[in-house]
C-alpha cells in the first residue's frame, strides 16, 4: 500500500517517521506533496526515500491512502487545482484541525473521508490518535502509531485540544518545573533530568490522585506545595488552557 502525505512540515514528517518505524510503510513506499524544494529534498532522502513532488495530483494518483497534513488555508488553495476524480477508490485522512467533513466535501467532493487528530509523538509510535470511523486498513495504521481510539465526528476537536495541544501543555508544565529547580541553584542539565524523571515516575505510577495522597502526607512539605497550587488555581488554569484551545477550533 502506498501512502500519500500532502504537506511535509512537522506533522507530515512525524507521520512519515511513524509509518516507517511501525512498518506500515517501507522506504520508497511514501508519496509526498510539498511546495518547498528544500523540504522535498528531505522527503526524498533517507530514511523516507519518498516520491516527492509539488504536483498534488501526481501524489494523489500514486497513493492508495492520502493524508492531509497541511494548514487549512493551504488545502483550500490546493483544492482549486486538485483533480477531484483522482480520489476515486482512495481513502482520505484529514489531520486538519477545525475543518469539518462538510467543508472538506465542499472543496473536493464526497470522498471516502476519515478525520483524525494525532500528537507529534506518532513519530516514535508512542502518540495519541483520535479518529472517526475508518476502514480497517486505516485504523490498523493508527493503532501502530500509539494509543488510538475511535470517536464521534463532533468530538474530534476535543481530541485536538486535550491530546495534540496537550503535548505542548505538558511540555510547558515540565519546563516550568525545571525552571523552579534552576531558581534553587541547580544547573539546567540537572533540572532537566530531574524534571523528566519525576514526571515519568508520576506517569508510571498510573493512579495520579492516589500518588498525590501517598506523597502529600499531613503537615508535610509536599502537602504545603499542593495546597499552594490549589489556592493558586492551577487546576482551573490547566482546564482553562484546554478549553481555550478547543474554542479556537470551534
Amino acid at each position: 500500500m502506498k501512502i500519500g502525505i500532502i504537506g511535509f512540515g512537522n506533522l507530515g514528517q512525524a507521520l512519515a517517521s511513524g509509518l516507517i518505524k511501525s512498518g506500515s510503510a517501507s522506504a520508497g513506499g511514501l508519496c509526498v506533496c510539498e511546495k518547498s524544494p528544500e523540504v522535498r529534498a528531505v522527503a526524498e532522502a533517507s530514511p523516507y526515500d519518498a516520491f516527492a513532488s509539488e504536483d498534488v495530483n501526481s501524489v494523489i494518483v500514486e497513493s492508495d491512502v492520502v493524508f492531509l497534513t497541511v494548514k487549512s488555508y493551504v488545502f483550500e488553495e490546493l483544492s482549486g487545482i486538485i483533480d477531484k476524480n483522482a480520489f476515486d477508490g482512495k481513502t482520505v485522512v484529514s489531520f486538519m484541525a477545525g475543518v469539518t467533513f462538510e467543508r472538506i466535501y465542499s472543496l473536493i467532493g464526497h470522498v471516502d473521508l476519515v478525520r483524525a487528530m494525532p500528537s507529534l509523538a506518532i513519530a516514535f509510535c508512542n502518540g495519541v490518535i483520535g479518529y472517526t470511523k475508518a476502514p480497517l486498513a486505516v485504523s490498523g495504521i493508527f493503532n501502530k502509531l500509539g494509543y488510538a481510539f475511535e470517536t464521534e465526528p463532533d468530538d474530534i476537536e476535543k481530541v485536538m485540544a486535550f491530546s495534540s495541544c496537550g503535548l505542548g501543555f505538558a511540555a510547558y508544565l515540565i519546563d516550568a518545573f525545571a525552571s523552579a529547580g534552576q531558581t534553587m541553584g541547580f544547573s539546567p542539565d540537572i533540572t532537566a533530568h530531574i524534571a523528566a524523571q519525576t514526571f515519568r515516575n508520576a506517569v508510571d505510577r498510573g493512579a495520579f490522585s492516589d500518588t498525590v495522597k501517598a506523597v502529600a502526607t499531613p503537615d508535610g512539605a509536599t502537602e504545603q506545595g499542593i495546597l499552594f497550587m490549589e489556592h493558586s488555581g492551577v487546576n482551573d488554569i490547566v482546564c482553562g488552557a484546554v478549553r481555550k484551545a478547543y474554542e479556537r477550533m470551534t
